[in-house]
């Protein structure tokens, strides 16, 4: 990069600000979920894990990374993302 940020990089840090606001906001208790805790606690689980999706891709630059180890990466987020989103269900 010679020393330049990548506007690819800048564009997913913006996002990752936006997302962390966003999740503050659901879980002020102003949210419009309804009142649901279940709904705003599942929101900030997927944006959570969204997050670390990009995170790995971009700032641990797995997008570079070998076909296999892109895939087992994004099995394990989605994995555990369910994983986590089924016992705030239960």
């Amino acid at each position: 990069m010679n020393g330049a940020v990548s506007d690819r990089v800048n564009a997913v840090f913006a996002g990752l600000v936006l997302a962390t606001c966003l999740t503050w906001w659901l879980g002020s208790g102003t949210s419009s979920t309804g009142g649901g805790l279940g709904v705003a606690a599942t929101l900030t689980i997927v944006i959570a894990f969204a997050k670390i999706f990009f995170i790995g891709m971009d700032f641990m630059e797995l997008r570079a990374a070998p076909t296999a180890l892109k895939a087992l990466f994004t099995i394990w987020v989605a994995a555990v993302a369910v994983a986590a989103i089924a016992l705030v269900v239960i």
